[in-house]
């Protein structure tokens, strides 16, 4: 595995849940800093939620959306000089998922503003030069339950509905040279192995997602998982977890943070159960030469685990 290119998420900042000031989080210098002390800890390439709640309020320092970043750098180009003069050389990719528009009843609304924005991200994408564009196919099984409590009824069509969306997305990623990937999530309505059926309706451009983490909590073997399908995995998330899902939480309506217990789903990798040392020897056998991104999700202590994830990529190299 070459390590000079995987990537650091910037989900290790988390403001909707982080402590401890939100001024200072979503301000401009603290994200500056923020780009050194990642070059600083061996990564030169960066993951980007993009995140449109920043664009609806708050200060606009958090550089999860286009608005944000023109607000502040007058366009990509201009975020991409400083990225560079902070050490990072490149955005490996761009994440986004529709969560925040299951918000009623309104299967047009879910579908016309999670089109809108998805097609605006992967502009943004196109334009910082990221390599994949990351999609959650799905919002939280449990947070479409609350809304559409007969989605099990819907269920034909909702997913004839997102395979038209994703194969808009797939053609004009394609075009603007993105790599269009699935993301595999534990509490998707496409969740585990689901996702398969998905992927074949899909153009063969579309790919995998492998996020190590999610498997886990869904009792995949990453492994098996990888090695059965090496030649569809465009991205792979290094992500760890001690959780198992024994009280199908993956249907609750915000399954990345159980109500039944103080916990987080995520651990700092290095810090949880996956073998991610063995999923890296796998992938070099495998000869994968694909993107590779290591998340720090949930994590109570961004520079921690900063170094944590070097430590453990430090291991890896070994």
């Amino acid at each position: 595995m070459n390590l000079q290119t995987v990537a650091m998420s910037l989900d290790l900042i988390n403001r909707h849940y982080q402590e401890p000031n939100r001024n200072r989080y979503e301000s401009r210098y603290f994200w500056e800093e923020l780009y050194t002390l990642i070059a600083a800890s061996g990564f030169s390439a960066i993951e980007i939620p993009y995140e449109p709640v920043w664009q609806f309020g708050g200060r606009s320092g958090v550089p999860f959306n286009r608005y944000c970043v023109t607000t502040k750098y007058g366009d990509a180009a201009g975020y991409r000089a400083r990225l560079a003069e902070s050490g990072i050389g490149r955005v490996s990719g761009v994440t986004f998922d529709p969560n925040l528009f299951m918000r009623n009843d309104n299967l047009d609304f879910y579908f016309g503003a999670s089109g809108h924005f998805a097609r605006e991200a992967l502009a943004h994408a196109a334009d910082l030069g990221a390599g994949y564009f990351a999609i959650s196919p799905s919002p939280y099984h449990g947070r479409v339950a609350q809304y559409h409590p007969d989605m099990a009824d819907k269920m034909e069509s909702f997913t004839t509905r997102t395979i038209g969306l994703l194969t808009e997305l797939a053609a004009i990623a394609a075009e603007r040279g993105v790599e269009l990937v699935l993301r595999s999530e534990y509490w998707s309505l496409f969740g585990g192995e689901r996702i398969l059926p998905l992927l074949d309706a899909l153009p063969p451009t579309v790919k995998l997602d492998v996020d190590t983490a999610n498997l886990f909590v869904a009792g995949i073997p990453a492994e098996a998982f990888i090695e059965a399908h090496i030649g569809r995995i465009g991205c792979v998330h290094l992500t760890d977890t001690d959780f198992t899902d024994t009280q199908e939480v993956w249907k609750t309506p915000n399954p990345e943070f159980p109500r039944d217990r103080a916990t987080q789903v995520f651990r700092d990798p290095g810090t949880g159960s996956v073998d991610l040392a063995g999923i890296a020897a796998l992938l070099d056998r495998l000869g994968y030469g694909g993107a590779i991104t290591c998340s720090a999700r949930q994590t109570r202590d961004p520079f921690r685990a900063l170094l944590r994830t070097r430590a453990l990529l430090n291991q890896i190299q070994k």
